[in-house]
């Protein structure tokens, strides 16, 4: 028996489950078990999510969240990373502002080609904003991409 099916026969008998007396709820539970196959205890506590479950028995299928960091975000990230001395994202999260001051001032003198076109006032509250673990999470493609796994 599929799991949706499973879902449908448990959402029409949680109403009557949840109304019905002791005695009731015990003949319930033993048709639900006959039926479908589950542990007693693993069928009533489908039954009360069953009540408590609004819609279709089959599951809302959330639409994920828009990503709160860009590409360019990303791109300045991994130069600040780099000319920071690549350190973990904690350090980096504590040296944050100071390295951005100083590459704030190598970008108006004109260095930094590739992120001079990225690097905006919303970049840089971004990366100023930016928790540790995010920064982790962010840069572990381009650190993979930095050191391949070699043979020995």
């Amino acid at each position: 028996m599929t799991l949706s099916a499973r879902r449908e026969i448990t959402k029409k008998e949680a109403g009557a489950y949840v109304a019905a007396s002791k005695k009731a709820k015990g003949e319930i539970l033993d048709r639900l078990v006959a039926e479908v196959g589950w542990s007693r205890a693993n069928a009533r506590r489908q039954l009360g999510r069953a009540f408590k479950r609004r819609g279709p028995a089959r599951m809302e299928v959330r639409k994920p969240r828009p990503p709160t960091y860009g590409y360019d975000t990303v791109k300045v990230l991994q130069q600040v990373w780099v000319v920071a001395g690549q350190p973990c994202g904690k350090y980096l999260a504590a040296v944050m502002g100071t390295t951005l001051a100083n590459m704030d001032a190598h970008i108006r003198a004109g260095a930094f080609g590739r992120v001079r076109a990225r690097y905006s006032p919303a970049v840089h509250d971004q990366l100023l904003a930016m928790s540790a673990a995010t920064i982790d999470r962010l840069l572990a493609p381009f650190k993979l991409s930095m050191y391949p796994d070699g043979k020995s």
